[in-house]
């Protein structure tokens, strides 16, 4: 369970990162690229802080907590 929510919250984070890469190096130096790299940026602090609160406060999932059950 732990590491399926790593993998999908580290590629998310990968795509983030690619995009503003790929923004700075290679796009326009405007106003509105840097708002899109902004955006990004803030759409990628949500996404840590939504997921620390889940992993701390949601319980585990019916899974795991039938695996310990049965031991």
């Amino acid at each position: 369970m732990i590491m399926k929510t790593v993998l999908i919250t580290g590629s998310l984070a990968l795509v983030g990162v690619l995009c503003v890469v790929l923004l700075t190096l290679f796009g326009p130096t405007t106003v509105a690229s840097q708002y899109v790299k902004f955006a990004i940026m803030l759409v990628m602090f949500l996404v840590i802080l939504v997921g620390s609160y889940w992993f701390v406060m949601v319980p585990p999932g019916r899974e795991r907590q039938e695996g310990e059950t049965e031991r």
